[in-house]
């Protein structure tokens, strides 16, 4: 399982490392639409739960809307969208606190879960695409901010298998625990420094660098326990099952969907934008 689950994160961190890095922005565009589908397609089996073409229909709508909307993306738009996302996952960080397995959420309430999550979802894939079309350097941006969420796994991961003792939130996610949040959270320290001493942080001071990386992992792991609660109540392990060893797509840009608008609210907080 493991060995499967490294193959499929080495293909796919090549293959969007290469595009975001070499492509040319339309291109980047398209890829990141690709993914937008397929999330949107995994969001309303996973909540109004329709049939096969009429998922494929909605989240092919959302796709195109999403692609024709993200050629060019406002500066000030971009900034009310992010913020704005901030302020949902703010929110979602207390609902997770009060959060109690139901097990059978009506239409409406499933309805109501659809809507945020397919805003929430627009809000990071804009921000993304404005990242990379925006910023002079905004591809390495962009893959830094993904490895900001992929750093802050497999920390999580290993120190969670090796140390983990206190459940985190055991009522939405067994597995995880505060010993893995923080082996991830320890990881990212010395990435984000890391990152910092190559690339001189993009324009920014060390320690608006840092803090900004650190409030971008810890809100990743709020958007891996909002999916899980999504995933719990619809009795199913996976999102999906396009990607072996992961699940699907939304088990793989959980984290990434809460990051994005923290990450990119911060740079503007530090005058980078």
């Amino acid at each position: 399982m493991l060995k499967q689950r490294v193959i499929t994160a080495i293909l796919l961190a090549s293959v969007f490392a290469g595009t975001i890095l070499f492509a040319d922005h339309q291109w980047v565009v398209t890829l990141f639409a690709l993914v937008m589908f397929a999330a949107a397609y995994e969001l309303l089996l996973l909540t109004l739960k329709p049939g096969h073409w009429t998922a494929v229909i909605g989240a092919l709508m959302f796709a195109l809307l999403y692609w024709v909307f993200n050629q060019s993306v406002d500066v000030g738009l971009s900034y009310y969208q992010s913020f704005s996302g901030v302020l949902v996952w703010v929110f979602i960080s207390g609902f997770l606190l009060l959060y109690r397995f139901s097990g059978k959420w009506p239409l409406s309430v499933r309805f109501i879960m659809l809507l945020l999550s397919i805003s929430l979802l627009w809000i990071s894939g804009q921000g993304l695409a404005f990242i990379h079309g925006h910023f002079q350097q905004g591809g390495w941006i962009v893959l830094y901010l993904l490895t900001l969420v992929w750093v802050a796994d497999i920390g999580a991961y290993f120190s969670g298998r090796k140390f983990g003792k206190h459940k985190l939130a055991p009522g939405i996610s067994p597995g995880k625990t505060w010993e893995g949040v923080a082996g991830g959270m320890v990881l990212n320290v010395l990435w984000v420094l890391i990152v910092f001493w190559l690339s001189n942080g993009w324009g920014l001071e060390i320690w608006q660098f840092i803090l900004v990386g650190l409030a971008t992992t810890a809100i990743s792991v709020v958007g891996d326990l909002y999916e899980s609660i999504l995933k719990r109540e619809a009795k199913v392990k996976d999102s999906g099952k396009l990607l072996p060893g992961h699940g699907g797509v939304l088990d793989r840009i959980d984290s990434l969907i809460a990051a994005t608008p923290v990450f990119l609210t911060g740079l503007y907080m530090a005058g980078a934008v």
